[in-house]
């Protein structure tokens, strides 16, 4: 069995004004789940002699996919009507005037 990361939810702003009615609570919870799919699939490989899953993709490719699986872990949860409405308004020059960005980074405690 390989140890499963503990989230460090120190690491999170807890003065940060988040749109949507959205708290550091939901990202805190899509994370965990991000984190929990990792533990699962890794765990998986590496049992039959293969690499980590973060070690067989490129760059570019994991951080597109942890971004679209926070997007998902957060809009399948209590999210769906509030993120359903805010990503239908769209102003004239259809951009949305608030915006959730998620980043990711292998470097420890960067993406503040």
């Amino acid at each position: 069995m390989h140890r499963k990361a503990d989230l460090d939810s120190t690491a999170f702003n807890p003065k940060v004004k988040l749109p949507y009615q959205l708290r550091v609570k939901d990202f805190e919870l899509a994370m965990q789940d991000v984190y929990d799919f990792f533990h699962d699939v890794n765990e998986l490989l590496l049992d039959r002699g293969l690499h980590r899953l973060d070690d067989m993709l490129r760059p570019a490719a994991m951080s597109g996919m942890i971004s679209d699986m926070l997007t998902a872990s957060m809009s399948s949860k209590e999210f769906d009507r509030i993120m359903g409405q805010a990503l239908q308004v769209k102003p004239k020059d259809g951009k949305p005037k608030k915006a959730v960005k998620a980043k990711t980074t292998k470097k420890k405690r960067a993406a503040r």
